[in-house]
């Protein structure tokens, strides 16, 4: 489930989102009240584009996803961070911790190509590590 996110402080994604054939998640708009808020606002405009559909587990799944996206999308993520102005853009990936009373580090390898791809489009990369409730074993 690696997502793309990237962000704006000047220009919306909105209209790019209703017109690319990239499978856009979600677009929230800079001073738009957060959902399930009352009073917070967004303080940037982001996109979220989802990279891969694989579960939070198959890291390794998902990174072959994501450099199979960085490399059949690249010109067009150019043009898109170019023309938006993006000020911060990061593939995240959520998942799973391994952590546990027989598990005492856990190592997660992002390939050179990955790398290299994400790089070349200036992108950070995250890892959001969650612990597995009971529900979702």
């Amino acid at each position: 489930m690696c997502i793309l996110k990237i962000y704006s402080d000047t220009t919306s994604f909105e209209t790019y989102s209703m017109s690319t054939d990239l499978p856009v998640v979600s677009c929230q708009v800079k001073g738009q009240l957060r959902k399930r808020s009352t009073e917070e606002r967004y303080g940037t405009h982001r996109v979220s584009i989802a990279v891969s559909d694989k579960k939070w587990d198959d890291f390794k799944g998902q990174v072959a996803d994501a450099a199979k996206f960085l490399a059949k999308h690249e010109m067009e993520l150019r043009k898109l961070m170019a023309s938006h102005e993006a000020t911060n853009a990061y593939l995240d990936f959520p998942l799973y911790s391994r952590l546990n009373g027989e598990v005492a580090n856990q190592n997660d390898h992002l390939p050179r190509d990955l790398i290299r791809l994400a790089g070349r489009l200036g992108l950070g990369i995250e890892m959001a590590i969650y612990e597995r409730d009971k529900d979702d074993e």
